[in-house]
């Protein structure tokens, strides 16, 4: 958020640190049903994968490729870590949701906290990294046209 307090529309950091945010939100709920043992788990690890992976698919496709045009070595070796990063993503969701499917709720316990950690950690790198860099760097329509398409692609959530 910039130094107002308010979100800016041509922001690329308040844009994805308020998705981050929403991410928590389902990746709480998704931790309570975990924990509940929940038949309605896996449904809720389905909503959390569907925003998750069109947050990140966006970052791969379209955010990372826009920053590394104009940023330096350090900092597209940064972008590449968290491409990595992306991929354990993806593998510890393609985990949970063959645990969930078992009913192995202590394996699902133990992968929802690593995902938790892993976001956690890569969220923080994030934001102060490749955000921060793409509000500096890109020009305010180039941000703009960004959202936009982020916006535009984001999952629809059922009532």
């Amino acid at each position: 958020m910039n130094n107002s307090g308010h979100r800016s529309a041509d922001s690329v950091d308040d844009a994805l640190r308020a998705d981050h945010e929403c991410l928590d939100a389902l990746l709480l709920k998704l931790e309570a049903a975990v924990s509940a043992e929940s038949a309605g788990a896996a449904e809720d690890l389905n909503r959390f994968s569907r925003v998750l992976s069109h947050h990140m698919a966006w970052e791969d496709d379209r955010l990372f490729p826009a920053v590394m045009g104009v940023v330096g070595a350090k900092e597209r070796r940064s972008i590449e870590s968290l491409e990595i990063d992306h991929e354990r993503l993806r593998d510890t969701i393609q985990s949970l949701e063959s645990t969930l499917a078992a009913t192995d709720y202590g394996t699902a316990r133990t992968l929802v906290r690593w995902l938790g950690t892993l976001l956690k950690g890569h969220n923080y790198d994030e934001e102060h990294g490749v955000y921060v860099e793409a509000d500096r760097l890109l020009g305010a329509a180039d941000r703009r046209r960004l959202i936009e398409q982020f916006v535009a692609g984001r999952p629809k959530e059922p009532p």
